[in-house]
């Protein structure tokens, strides 16, 4: 009995430890976006192209400039941002190339 008690402590400590560690990693839950310029910012369209990873064993998706400039039929990039979305750390995590820009005619 007293070292189940014992060992319940140990991994509170260690859950203790992970979530603390650093709040950027987001334990629980994380949104960060990275912001990207390439010359002028501004841009009259916006395509975005996502991908996902189902702890960290299953990846689907496809978050290239390519996928996203094919989306929005963007010729022109005016900036490239990342955004990124994850819960639990790693169990759903989702990666988004976002692209704004022109369509030249």
């Amino acid at each position: 009995m007293k070292g189940s008690k014992f060992v319940k402590w140990i991994l509170l400590l260690v859950l203790l430890i992970i979530t603390s560690q650093n709040c950027r990693l987001g334990s629980l839950y994380r949104e960060d976006n990275y912001p990207g310029k390439l010359g002028k910012a501004e841009g009259s369209v916006e395509g975005k192209a996502c991908a996902f990873s189902y702890l960290y064993l299953i990846s689907t998706g496809d978050a290239s400039i390519e996928e996203a400039k094919r989306i929005s039929n963007i010729t022109k990039i005016r900036s490239i941002d990342i955004q990124v979305h994850s819960i639990l750390t790693f169990v759903i995590v989702r990666h988004c190339l976002i692209l704004t820009g022109e369509i030249e005619r």
